[in-house]
């Protein structure tokens, strides 16, 4: 009511504020996904360390080996002191049996600098040969994976993004083995070591000189959470800038032709730029941290040298056992500081190893449950029975299709842009399932069979033929092994054998990305051969002949003529004239078949498709701009 103050009934709890970003809640939540995360990321990696556990072994004994010999350092110095120079006055003279001792102080001396360097080697090589193999094996299951994830998939993801995960995020796994994980091992170690030597040594000591450390494991503990989380923020950003650049160099002709070269900069340069501060914090957090590690290792090494030189006065310990605590307790500056560097690194690897378990846990996959015997060869009868498909759950780009294609015979799809043709053909080939309904071929279920078969049953040829950095054979022969006749009949039959021959070196001549330096017609030609050297009784061409002129058009055409020769064709176009070529047409409107029969009876009634034919008649004649300018002026 106007003019009336709400009020809060008494004792009704107060109404709860969202958490902000930065509030504890937020962050506890944030927290517990990145435990989730770890804990997902380890179980993914197990298997790629377990098949190299000899190596990971040989140099865990190794860094065991190196950490000994680095404890042994200062110990010949202090049976020097104690056992050689201690009480005496200067100078003095050398015994027969001091001098042995000094030669086998001097001769330790060597043997530990031998072990240290025989540990320090083996530790490298191992764990940088583990390394390199783990990150082979990582990046070829990713890439796999990603060759099997469903086009759902790839269609939600940035190009860049994926590339960047496949390369730089794989390699962060190499260096944390090859850089990482021996020196935090090692330094973890060392401490150990230093801890129980000192403690027989001196217990006062000990825990003076170590003191520092549960403070050390606190701060680390608190520091590396917060590097973890910037990481993965200044990893996300990498991947967008990847992503930004693969497609404005890959569409350079459209940036230069809208002169768009200062967006596509401002775009990269944004969010270079949050990659920056993102990077800058990263840098500050472990400034800061390295720096706390500096000051708790002098307190510990001014604390040990002061209350040492007491205790030597004392008698509880003798000059040699100062040495050994003064050398540790300076030596102990090197482990903390490599924990604090090494953690953050290992924080950041573990980031971008939660961005690889991202890609291998999806299971965006198309389920492949055909186990059966399956014939050599598909008969090619294909029955789309209400059929429903959405892209996302809130938009229906299908919706009760029924379909049936004969074998042997032509079906034309045609219809607005956004109708649901390419879909339709998509769901053919088997790039998608439907959410509804089902697609057969030969009265069963796609399904039902092997998806490596059913590839091999259905050629697919799409709008804009994809041609790969290699030779015309390599481009032509795909994926087969095919002899060089199969190869020259497939460029023939294709209409492709003409030009093929009169560039520079024939089928040999290497292409660009993406063919570039071929026409539209000529990589589209490149496409039929290809598709005919595969043979599929199925066949799907998805808009063959958009976007061409009409000489290449026309060669197109004489080349689809011999490649849907006795197969079973569905044919999704915009052409009314490649669409009577067909044994029959389905309208395609608002994801519905709107009409279906053959092309002479829906031409011969008041259809959407004669009424697409005579548009399209009318729009290749000539235009008369007389004529128009009479229709504006009585308009």
């Amino acid at each position: 009511m106007a003019g009336t103050t709400s009020r809060r009934p008494a004792g009704a709890d107060p109404p709860r504020r969202r958490d902000r970003p930065g509030r504890p809640g937020r962050r506890r939540r944030l927290l517990r996904r990145l435990l989730g995360t770890r804990a997902k990321s380890y179980d993914l990696l197990r298997p790629f360390l377990g098949r190299h556990w000899p190596a990971l072994a040989g140099a865990a004994g190794s860094t065991v080996a190196l950490t000994v010999a680095g404890l042994a350092a200062p110990w010949p110095l202090k049976f020097a002191l104690d056992r050689i120079i201690a009480g005496r006055a200067q100078p003095f003279t050398l015994g027969p049996d001091e001098v042995v001792l000094l030669g086998f102080v001097a001769g330790l001396v060597l043997v530990i600098a031998g072990v240290e360097a025989l540990a320090s080697y083996y530790s490298d090589f191992w764990l940088n040969r583990a390394g390199e193999r783990i990150v082979h094996e990582l990046r070829v299951a990713t890439y796999a994976h990603l060759q099997r994830l469903s086009l759902a998939f790839h269609a939600g993801r940035r190009k860049g993004d994926l590339v960047a995960r496949v390369t730089g995020d794989v390699n962060a796994v190499g260096d944390l083995f090859s850089q990482t994980i021996g020196t935090l091992a090692s330094a973890v170690l060392v401490l150990v070591g230093m801890f129980a030597v000192t403690i027989f040594l001196d217990p006062f000591l000990a825990v003076v000189a170590f003191l520092v450390t549960p403070l050390l494991f606190l701060v680390t503990r608190h520091y590396q959470r917060r590097i973890t989380l910037m990481a993965r923020t200044q990893r996300a950003k990498e991947g967008e800038i990847a992503s930004l650049a693969t497609e404005a160099l890959s569409a350079m002709s459209v940036v230069k032709a809208f002169g768009t070269e200062g967006y596509e900069h401002d775009r990269v340069h944004r969010t270079s730029a949050e990659r920056l501060e993102a990077g800058v914090e990263v840098s500050r957090v472990e400034a800061r941290f390295s720096a706390l590690v500096d000051v708790m290792g002098a307190f510990a090494t001014a604390a040990v040298l002061g209350l040492g030189v007491m205790r030597v006065a004392r008698g509880h310990i003798s000059a040699g056992d100062l040495v050994v605590f003064v050398a540790y307790t300076g030596k102990l500056y090197k482990p903390l500081r490599d924990i604090s560097k090494q953690a953050s690194k290992a924080a950041r690897a573990m980031a971008r190893i939660d961005r690889i378990t991202e890609v291998l846990a999806s299971g965006q996959v198309l389920p492949d449950r055909g186990r059966g015997p399956v014939p050599a060869r598909a008969a090619g009868e294909v029955h789309l029975t209400d059929v429903c498909f959405g892209y996302t759950p809130d938009r229906l780009a299908l919706r009760g299709i029924d379909l049936h294609v004969p074998p042997g015979s032509r079906l034309a799809v045609v219809g607005e842009s956004g109708a649901g043709k390419s879909t339709i053909a998509a769901l053919v080939a088997r790039f998608y399932d439907p959410d509804d309904g089902q697609v057969f071929l030969d009265r069963l279920d796609v399904r039902k069979y092997p998806l490596g078969w059913l590839r091999e049953q259905v050629g697919v040829l799409l709008q804009d033929t994809i041609l790969f950095s290699g030779t015309v054979v390599e481009n032509i022969c795909y994926g087969l092994d095919a002899t060089p006749v199969q190869i020259r009949w497939a460029a023939e039959q294709a209409g492709a054998l003409e030009f093929v021959d009169a560039l520079p070196h024939g089928f040999d001549t290497l292409l660009g990305p993406g063919g570039v330096g071929l026409s539209g017609g000529q990589r589209q030609r490149l496409g039929i051969a290809r598709v005919l050297l595969r043979d599929p009784p199925v066949l799907v061409l998805d808009e063959p002949t958009t976007g061409l002129d009409a000489d290449s058009e026309a060669r197109v055409v004489a080349a689809l003529d011999a490649l849907v020769a006795g197969r079973t064709t569905i044919l999704v176009t915009h052409s009314t004239a490649l669409a009577r070529t067909a044994d029959a047409v389905a309208v395609v409107s608002a994801g519905r078949v709107a009409e279906y029969g053959t092309p002479e009876n829906l031409l011969a009634g008041d259809t959407s498709f004669r009424r697409m034919a005579l548009t399209q008649q009318l729009a290749s004649r000539p235009l008369d701009l007389g004529v128009l300018r009479q229709q504006a002026g009585r308009a």
